[in-house]
């Protein structure tokens, strides 16, 4: 059964399940009768990480469970869904950190196959001024695993994102135009926190719980400041 895809209740289209629920939606994608699965492939071969980097917040599992490559958090532009619709995680780093490469598990639905991804300050509990932005093409299929999309940063003396010990940071993707339909796959590791809702482009933010997380990571140096 095809449903109209702008609608935001529920939708089922071949495989998928759309819902939505307080301004949230996940998506996910099952088995059914037909025979049809979930796909899975190899993970690709990612560079090493820069000598001396630390782990600064990972909920990334392990091999073919890296992320749930079945379900995940809604990212829409206005013309995919009824209204614009971003997920923003926070995480608070214990000590401070240069910051060096930044993973996340987003996938292509419809659209235009792209994003932008947004390292965030803390505005009372919402995302804030804008620290780093990326930008990223051609992103895995929805129902794949387990590529990742890497920021790769290389701070100089002069040029570095530095997240402080103890200060809330958030990280959130947004489509690459109001046609894209993007699925930030949740985590199998069943972490949850502070989450945050926009229907407006990320011009506005509602605080939420958000459980469990869309899976990414970042890494960096250790500083003393």
């Amino acid at each position: 059964m095809i449903a109209n895809r702008r609608t935001a209740g529920a939708l089922v289209m071949g495989l998928l399940c759309f819902a939505s629920a307080d301004a949230r939606a996940q998506v996910s994608k099952v088995r059914t009768n037909d025979g049809a699965v979930l796909t899975t492939a190899a993970p690709k071969v990612e560079e090493s990480l820069p000598s001396g980097a630390s782990l600064i917040y990972s909920n990334f599992g392990t091999g073919t469970s890296l992320y749930n490559a079945g379900s995940g958090w809604t990212e829409a532009g206005a013309e995919a869904n009824d209204y614009p619709l971003a997920e923003a995680m926070a995480f608070t780093p214990t000590g401070n950190y240069i910051v060096l490469r930044i993973k996340v598990a987003v996938t292509y639905l419809s659209g235009t196959n792209g994003m932008n991804l947004v390292l965030a300050e803390d505005n009372g509990g919402v995302p804030g001024n804008t620290i780093y932005t990326a930008s990223f093409t051609n992103l895995p299929e929805f129902g794949t695993c387990c590529t990742v999309e890497t920021a790769k940063l290389a701070p100089t003396k002069s040029s570095y994102v530095l997240l402080k010990a103890g200060k809330q940071y958030w990280l959130y993707p947004l489509p690459a135009d109001t046609t894209s339909y993007l699925i930030w796959n949740l985590d199998t590791t069943k972490k949850m926190g502070n989450g945050a809702v926009s229907k407006d482009n990320a011009t506005t933010w509602t605080p939420t719980t958000l459980n469990p997380f869309g899976a990414f990571s970042l890494y960096g140096y250790a500083v003393t400041q």
